[in-house]
């Protein structure tokens, strides 16, 4: 009977240290999974407000402004490259292109719209941008809003856009 207790206590003892391997065996194979993945920005939504942390997000009921009001977007870049450097600090990395496509006309493109490296000693997955457009006083009609997100330690980009009409 002693012998079961001893035997019982260990097994609970062990069960913690075998859980974390489990769980950082998975946080591996997560990562592999991710760096094979393609990029996607997953939700990608035109919102009333900048967002605040991760997941603060007001979706906006329309997608009708008014001329020179600014356009919000809120987005999450997934399965960026997140390759540890020689300093072991992991330093995600990504640039967005913005381009505007009025209905008729031609496409306005700025490069380089943002820029992000943000360096840190663990993975991060939960990222998130604020993106804000205003189209000055461009006349009223029908714009197609396009972000191409690069990642700058890969070859891997997304692309996401909405459609919009200015009154």
């Amino acid at each position: 009977m002693r012998f079961a207790r001893y035997a019982v206590a260990a097994v609970l003892m062990a069960a913690p240290s075998a859980l974390a391997q489990d769980v950082e065996s998975l946080e591996r194979q997560l990562d592999k999974a991710r760096e094979a993945a393609p990029m996607v920005i997953k939700p990608f939504i035109p919102v009333a407000r900048a967002a605040k942390y991760f997941g603060d997000y007001e979706p906006r009921p329309t997608t009708e402004y008014r001329r020179g009001e600014k356009m919000h977007f809120y987005a999450e870049p997934k399965n960026l490259s997140m390759t540890k450097g020689a300093s072991g600090m992991f330093e995600p990395a990504f640039e967005v292109d913005l381009e505007v496509k009025p209905d008729k006309g031609e496409t306005i493109r700025q490069p380089n719209f943002m820029s992000m490296r943000i360096p840190t000693r663990s993975r991060i997955q939960d990222l998130y941008l604020n993106m804000s457009v205003s189209l000055g006083q461009a006349p009223a009609g029908k714009y197609n809003i396009r972000f191409v997100v690069r990642d700058l330690n890969s070859k891997k980009s997304a692309s996401v856009s909405q459609d919009v009409t200015v009154k």
